[in-house]
């Protein structure tokens, strides 16, 4: 306590340096709080369901995808299978679309669920009840909504249960209203509406659809590693009973908690998280420096307590203490920019998808930043506590006030934190150019299709009032002829998709003709059905053959077009158009002819390269489907508004979502690279920032405890260019060796970045050097100042003082 005591006095007496120190340590303990709040969101949470570590989703393995989807009928295969060793449960994200009187339809969020979906979890609802079986059947009539959609769509009402609305234009009773934690982005998407699965009669025997996920919890002391033994062996009893093609998937089961993000996305928080200690272990350096200066100008009171019988520890404590108590209010205050940073962060995210993210504080972000914040203070005031209670009482006494500029000891240490300074600053300057350069790649490059003037818009027809496929193409072919006769419309195309973020579903097709491949290793193309007219729309070129005509109708031959990269893969050295494709087997086969070749097509808004480079077009009429995109093409006339128009026309109970130009969509994906990037752009301006200011605090001291040195150069005749090129010099080499030391982590983190952005590494010969030279002139510039004012020394002065 009284060590305590004297540390708060001395902090008292010196508050400009506490308040420098307090500032920065704020600054970079509440910096790297905020990344880890974003790893802890993304990675570290666990779910709030009971017992949430037996908790495990169950993957569809194959050779292509080790973590794949499953139909309805595997599932409905799998729960009889496995009934007396697990409950398996299963959802589906779904869309409705809320009718409620007087105002405009709204798109839910939706979730498909088993009816034991909740039980299976341990998080009933907080109002109302849960699912029955005798509910789990196609046009049930009930409905779950979530504590987010009951606040939004419903004002927070309690006599809410037992109500009936409009879904889908059907009467849907809602019977209950989930907790508040039940809530998970990265499980079930935003979901508004859960509803019993109720597979109809064609959804259970489809095994195309692998859009179903699965999950389970280990009881009855079954482990992991049993439960994955028993699945294995379903896998190969269920396997005769599957398409050929499916014929070898296998079952594997996961840790639930470890599957909410996909495999690799740890690296980006992780990184972001790296970067934010650089800039703290630079601060810790400068901080280091600064308690080195102070404690050396201190260096004969602790000669004198010495000589008066304090021991080393005695000289010690108190200095380290002072770090721990600058780190411990930096560490509180830290907490506060941490929460700026994540509301910043939050918002930038909102305005960018229409999601909430809830990067909140809870007791592992308040840990870490304990943690942090006592590793901090023990790293910026070890050394210098050590390295001053090492004082030599005899020389202190004997130089008197000389000895307030410190020893050779000093100095080196100084030195060496300067140079691990500008190592951790070039590989942190290096990861934000080579992520920009990424960006740059990213945005030039070629995607097949032009975005420019298209408008787009999905709109959902509900099941209950275009229940055949006769009134889903009526209302297509509607709407396509009175969005072509608006003013100013080039083009106009419909498709299940556009190759904006992602393509929504895969099939494994093989050549007709040619000996079959292995099961489980026929090629898998991403197919999307569009209308005749939408390469034109999108300005997709055509390669060889011909695109779809109105010809291509329901009962008409199937045809298909591939991509070029199809074609190359799968007809080296031939004519791809005549050929036939085939995709399923047995009574579900369908063989389709190739009538033409296309131009690669890649996603503007997603720059991840795809699991599959094929691609598969085949005619919208020949598979129709309720869920669709429309593209406008209308040059640079946003047909926003227009477009919403026009399906209100034809059907005021179907909303249009996503509705914006292609480029704003495309643009939201990387506003995310772009937050990243801002991200890395401030931490390495800091950094720099930082640096400069070491470097500069060295050479200063540095010219300080060499004033009589330089005085008698210059009393010799020395010029101030000699002057300006010893102290320069000294800054020069510290720079110069940081950065070389620096060099083979910015090569790593350059080999990383670009494994990124182009799927392989490579090295960048252009940011590397730039980043090296920017370097060395900060560097440069951050020794002048001294450097200057040692040429304004006054030789008689200098000697005289000394």
């Amino acid at each position: 306590m009284n060590d305590l005591r004297f540390a708060l006095r001395q902090l008292a007496k010196a508050p400009g340096y506490t308040f420098v120190m307090v500032a920065t340590l704020a600054l970079g303990i509440g910096l790297n709080t905020s990344m880890f709040s974003i790893l802890n969101l993304l990675l570290l949470r666990p779910l709030p369901y009971p017992e949430k570590d037996n908790l495990v989703r169950v993957y569809r393995t194959t050779k292509q995808d080790p973590r794949g989807g499953h139909s309805a009928a595997s599932f409905l295969d799998l729960r009889r299978e496995t009934a007396g060793f697990a409950r398996l449960i299963g959802f589906r994200q779904w869309g409705y679309t809320l009718t409620q009187p007087g105002r405009s339809p709204e798109n839910l969020n939706g979730v498909r669920v088993s009816t034991d979906f909740f039980s299976v979890l341990g998080l009933p609802p907080a109002l109302g009840r849960s699912f029955s079986a005798a509910e789990d059947h196609a046009g049930n009539q009930v409905m779950i909504i979530s504590h987010k959609a009951w606040l939004a769509h419903f004002g927070g009402d309690p006599a809410i249960v037992g109500q009936s609305v409009l879904l889908d234009s059907q009467p849907v009773t809602i019977i209950g209203v989930l907790p508040a934690e039940f809530a998970n982005l990265f499980l079930w998407g935003p979901g508004d509406v859960f509803r019993p699965m109720g597979l109809n009669e064609q959804e259970k025997a489809t095994h195309d659809d692998n859009s179903l996920q699965l999950i389970t919890r280990l009881e009855g002391g079954l482990s992991l590693d049993q439960l994955n033994t028993r699945l294995a062996s379903v896998a190969v009893n269920l396997a005769p009973t599957r398409p050929r093609e499916q014929s070898e998937d296998g079952l594997r089961a996961h840790p639930l908690q470890s599957t909410l993000m996909p495999p690799g996305t740890a690296a980006g928080p992780i990184f972001l998280l790296g970067l934010a200690g650089i800039v703290l272990l630079i601060i810790c350096d400068n901080l280091a420096s600064l308690q080195l200066a102070r404690a050396t100008s201190r260096t004969r009171e602790f000669a004198i307590r010495a000589a008066l019988g304090a021991s080393r520890s005695h000289l010690l404590k108190p200095l380290l203490l002072e770090s721990l108590l600058l780190a411990g209010v930096g560490g509180l205050l830290g907490i506060l920019v941490t929460v700026w940073g994540n509301a910043w962060i939050a918002h930038t995210m909102s305005a960018t998808f229409p999601i909430e993210l809830d990067i909140s504080i809870d007791g592992r972000v308040l840990a870490f930043a304990l943690v942090v914040s006592v590793l901090t203070g023990i790293m910026f005031g070890l050394a210098p506590a050590w390295l001053s209670a090492r004082v030599n009482v005899n020389d202190t006494l004997k130089s008197g006030a000389r000895g307030a500029t410190g020893d050779r000891s000093h100095l080196r240490f100084r030195n060496l934190l300067i140079v691990f300074q500008f190592a951790a600053v070039l590989v942190q300057l290096s990861c934000t150019g080579f992520f920009i350069r990424g960006m740059q790649t990213l945005q030039q490059r070629d995607i097949g299709w032009n975005t420019a003037g298209l408008t787009q818009g999905i709109v959902n027809l509900p099941q209950a009032r275009y229940a055949s496929e006769e009134q889903v193409r009526g209302f297509y072919h509607e709407l396509e002829q009175r969005l072509r006769a608006l003013p100013g419309v080039e083009n106009v195309a419909i498709g299940w998709t556009a190759p904006l973020y992602q393509l929504l579903t895969t099939r494994t097709y093989v050549v007709e003709g040619r000996e079959p491949p292995v099961p489980g290793q026929e090629p898998i193309a991403f197919l999307n059905a569009v209308s005749p007219s939408f390469l034109d729309t999108l300005q997709i070129r055509l390669l060889a053959g011909r695109s779809f005509t109105a010809a291509d109708r329901a009962g008409a031959p199937p045809v298909v077009l591939i991509n070029e990269a199809m074609a190359r893969a799968l007809f080296p050295g031939q004519e791809p158009v005549g050929q036939r494709l085939r995709t399923g087997s047995g009574e579900t086969a369908v063989v389709a002819e190739i009538v033409g070749v296309f131009k690669d097509v890649g996603l503007a808004g997603n720059p991840a390269p795809q699991s599959t480079p094929y691609q598969v077009f085949k005619p919208l009429a020949q598979e129709t489907w309720n869920y669709v995109t429309i593209v406008v093409r209308a040059g640079a006339t946003p047909m926003t508004e227009p477009l919403r128009r026009t399906v209100a026309e034809l059907d005021p109970n179907v909303p249009v979502q996503l509705l914006n130009t292609m480029d704003e969509l495309a643009k939201t994906s990387t506003r995310t690279m772009e937050l990243i990037t801002t991200i890395f752009a401030g931490f390495s301006v800091l950094s720099l920032l930082l640096a400069a200011m070491g470097l500069y605090g060295v050479i200063a001291r540095l010219v300080a405890q060499r004033t009589a040195e330089i005085g008698v150069r210059l009393a010799l005749g020395a010029q101030l260019r000699d002057i300006l090129r010893l102290v320069m010099g000294a800054g020069f080499r510290l720079a110069l060796l940081g950065a070389g030391l620096g060099l083979l982590g910015a090569i790593l983190a350059n080999l990383a970045i670009a494994q990124i952005f182009n799927g392989k590494p490579s090295l960048d010969l252009v940011i590397l050097p730039a980043m090296t030279v920017t370097l060395v002139l900060v560097a440069l510039l951050a020794s002048y100042l001294p450097a200057r004012r040692a040429t304004r020394i006054d030789p008689m002065t200098a000697l005289r003082a000394d």
